[in-house]
């Protein structure tokens, strides 16, 4: 396509509608400018060899010119010089199939300096013109400093961030409303396991990774999506006139494949999958936020299921949303109004027959529902972080009770009480002192409490953990590695853990009689636990069979159904008196 300048005399009568139709307020909170105030949107109307045909006033306000100067000039001559091969690149794509096309650059003001702004260029073929409408991206920083570049750009990826995501995505959305026949679909990408990442190998690393992957975002959508970072280690990709429901199972197929590979940090190489979630246009959305939330749900629901896939948003989703806020809600006045009861599961010692402590399990006895499952509201309490105060009343309850059995059944003075801790307590820098008030409240001696994290639990912050684990066991406090072997880094750090017992997970129990596999793996686990010093519970024991097996394998404790089911304080204290004469 040619770049000389054509002078031209045709006249364009709907320019006027089309200058009103992208006037709009702005976008933007109110930010002072060093020297120019913010316009609305800017729109420029270009002939096919790309001159300047119209220009709305705000480009006069914008680039400091008159009219006069910026018609009838070629396009490309406004553009920055480093600039220009791209922005070529992108316009010479324009064809009666690819009608739309975005991209960023730079023009220049009047007095020298340059604005950025973000293109979104369309090709009208029947009247042969391009509308050119910009969003500014960025200003001049030298003049103006950075605070206006942080309302649109991420300054880690350079990608658009969630404000100018937003407006792309309402701009979207009214278009739809002119043209019925306009689908649109938003993809939400959360990078799998990115805090181990991050703790692992330090922010720096994190960082890197989080280029890598908006480059790749980048480099696997067309001209005329949009790839924004929403946030932390989640980004939105917004793809316009799609076909059909199936165009953005195509890009995540696209996306997927190419994060395959290993992204190269450095000395490190990290192998990383994303969750998505797809939000379609179809549900018929007035607001964009609406659009991102929906699809941010079905990322989380990806997540949930175990993470590498993508889900698309369905309204059974948000009905169980809501459902969740409910509960959230009926947890608080749960936690204020003392609904809570512990229930205590037995321990036994294989190589006895006898009882040796027992495992405390919260239940929640709501007024209206009756027995919830923990596996119902734990993960909302996990998430609210109400987790924290249930697993403060959690660990006092049970000690007290222990403490109480102690003195009611002075034989069994040696009983102990296992207390599981959450993700979020062992975060926080006063668990060791709140173990160690409890203890002292209670008169429960520090021997006869175990604590029991999970593998994942540790890993939120592995460094951190370790260190309030060896403050817990200068204590004298016994503490449980739990879920053994369902986890993915404790091998790497099991001999720095101050832990006494190592617990397997039920998973491994279940068919441990039938499965010869099973009973290696459980094996093995024991002959590392006996080379580190360290004792082996087994949960989820139901058969006879089982318990035989783990016996000869020199297993110390065990728990599960064969024994008891979980029960209230005084069906316990029923197994404490008849204690023996199983």
């Amino acid at each position: 396509m040619g770049m000389k300048r054509l002078l031209r005399t045709r006249q364009f009568p709907r320019t006027e509608s089309i200058v009103q139709l992208y006037r709009k307020p702005p976008i933007l909170p109110p930010v002072e400018s060093a020297f120019f105030k913010l316009p609305d949107t800017l729109l420029m109307v270009l002939d096919p060899a790309w001159t300047v045909q119209l220009v709305s006033d705000a480009w006069c306000e914008i680039l400091g010119m008159r009219q006069e100067a910026l018609r009838w000039r070629p396009f490309i001559e406004l553009v920055h010089p480093d600039d220009q091969p791209d922005t070529i690149a992108r316009l010479a794509t324009l064809s009666e199939k690819l009608t739309t096309v975005r991209f960023a650059s730079r023009l220049q003001r009047v007095d020298g300096s340059y604005i950025s702004l973000t293109w979104n260029v369309s090709h009208d073929h029947t009247a042969g013109l391009l509308y050119a409408s910009a969003h500014e991206t960025a200003i001049n920083l030298q003049r103006a400093g950075a605070a206006l570049a942080d309302v649109f750009v991420d300054g880690l990826t350079g990608l658009p961030n969630r404000t100018l995501f937003v407006d792309r995505l309402e701009h979207t959305l009214l278009r739809m409303k002119r043209r019925k026949d306009l689908r649109c679909a938003v993809l939400y990408c959360g990078i799998d396991r990115f805090k181990v990442i991050n703790h692992s190998l330090g922010n720096r690393h994190g960082d890197m990774l989080l280029i890598k992957v908006a480059n790749l975002l980048r480099g696997t959508t067309r001209p005329t999506d949009t790839v924004a970072r929403l946030g932390g280690d989640e980004f939105g990709v917004l793809l316009e006139d799609i076909q059909d429901a199936s165009s953005p199972v195509r890009v995540l197929q696209r996306i997927q494949e190419a994060l395959v590979l290993p992204f190269s940090l450095h000395e490190h190489e990290v192998y990383t999958a994303a969750s998505y979630g797809i939000a379609l246009s179809e549900d018929h959305y007035a607001h964009p936020d609406d659009m991102i939330r929906d699809a941010n749900m079905a990322m989380l629901r990806a997540k949930q299921q175990g993470g590498g896939s993508y889900v698309a948003f369905n309204k059974g989703m948000h009905d169980e949303a809501m459902r969740r806020i409910g509960m959230e809600m009926d947890l608080h006045r749960a936690i204020e109004r003392q609904q809570f009861e512990a229930y205590y599961q037995p321990i036994m010692s294989l190589e006895s027959g006898r009882l040796s402590g027992f495992e405390a399990l919260v239940r929640w006895v709501h007024p209206e529902h009756g027995l919830i499952s923990p596996a119902d509201f734990i993960p909302v309490a996990e998430e609210t972080g109400l987790i924290v105060p249930l697993g403060q009343w959690m660990l006092r309850e049970a000690c007290r009770q222990m403490r109480a059995w102690q003195l009611q059944h002075p034989r069994h003075a040696d009983l102990t009480i296992s207390v599981n801790l959450s993700a979020r307590q062992l975060l926080r820098s006063d668990l060791a002192q709140e173990v160690r008030d409890t203890l002292q409240e209670t008169g429960l001696a520090p021997t006869h409490l175990k604590l029991e994290i999970t593998e994942s639990a540790m890993m939120e912050d592995a460094e951190r953990a370790i260190e309030l684990l060896q403050e817990l066991k200068r204590m004298q406090v016994q503490l449980l590695l739990d879920d053994f072997g369902t986890g993915y880094s404790s091998l790497s750090y099991l001999h720095r853990l101050p832990i006494d017992t190592l617990k397997v997970d039920r998973s491994f129990i279940k068919n441990l009689h039938e499965n010869v596999a099973d009973q290696s793996f459980v094996d093995t686990i024991v002959k590392l636990a006996r080379q580190l010093g360290k004792d082996v519970i087994c949960e989820g024991v139901e058969q006879v069979e089982q318990e035989t097996i783990l016996k000869s394998m020199g297993v110390e404790y065990s728990q599960g159904y064969l024994y008891s089911r979980p029960v209230t304080a005084n069906e316990a204290e029923m197994l404490i008196i008849t204690d023996g004469e199983r």
